[in-house]
């Protein structure tokens, strides 16, 4: 019996350590070729956008790919590799953390374009409560509006290949990576905040309580990922 090559599929939550192993896959595969990296390009169709951007390569050019990454991965992209076996992966943040974290790169980004950075009240406005929780219901097809929203995220999750969160990435990773055939080194850490990315606002304890409170269904997610991995 042929056994087909497993495809990795990233589900890269902002601000999550996605930039540490995009990094890795570029300094070990060649992207394009061996792995696609797929940007946000049509802000209201980006998933489609994405998926077409998949589903236009020849069967030769896809049954070569070894992973996935980005923003707009979604679990549609299953349906265009029939014939191998899908490794999805995933890793979340403390939610109090991870939002500092993306409103510091959120300003930093819009510094270097020369626009106005947002204030942080803006910023939490326009991500709503439990950004994460939303983010991978919609990549996974579960509703969310309804009230077993969580559990039915979670009941997804628990069929991923690998489940981690970002405080642990540095043990999580050689596994990962061994799997794939790479080298298990422990890769830099890209996008860090105080080091790569200037720091704008400083995540105090009573900041952190105020987040954690504002967003219970990412704590309750981020919670139950520790348990998954």
């Amino acid at each position: 019996m042929v056994v087909n090559t497993p495809i990795y599929f990233f589900y890269h939550v902002p601000k999550t350590g996605g930039k540490t192993i995009s990094d890795n896959l570029r300094w070990h595969l060649q992207r394009d070729r061996d792995y696609l990296h797929l940007r946000v390009t049509a802000k209201r169709r980006q998933r489609q956008t994405a998926f077409e951007v998949v589903e236009s390569l020849d069967p030769a050019s896809r049954k070569q790919l070894l992973a996935i990454i980005g923003h707009p991965v979604s679990r549609r992209f299953v349906e265009l590799f029939p014939d191998r076996p899908v490794r999805e992966v995933v890793f979340v943040r403390e939610p109090a953390a991870r939002i500092v974290s993306h409103y510091n790169f959120r300003v930093n980004t819009a510094l270097r374009r020369k626009k106005e950075a947002p204030t942080f009240e803006k910023f939490l406005e326009r991500i709503g409560p439990n950004a994460v929780t939303r983010f991978l219901s919609e990549r996974l097809g579960v509703a969310t509006n309804g009230p077993s929203q969580l559990s039915d995220l979670l009941q997804e999750l628990a069929k991923f290949w690998m489940v981690g969160v970002t405080e642990n990435l540095d043990q999580r990773l050689p596994t990962l990576f061994n799997a794939m055939g790479l080298p298990a080194d422990v890769p830099p850490r890209g996008n860090v905040t105080g080091i790569t990315v200037k720091r704008h606002l400083l995540l105090t304890p009573g900041l952190r309580d105020e987040l954690q409170a504002s967003n219970p269904l990412d704590m309750m997610l981020f919670d139950a990922c520790k348990r998954l991995e």
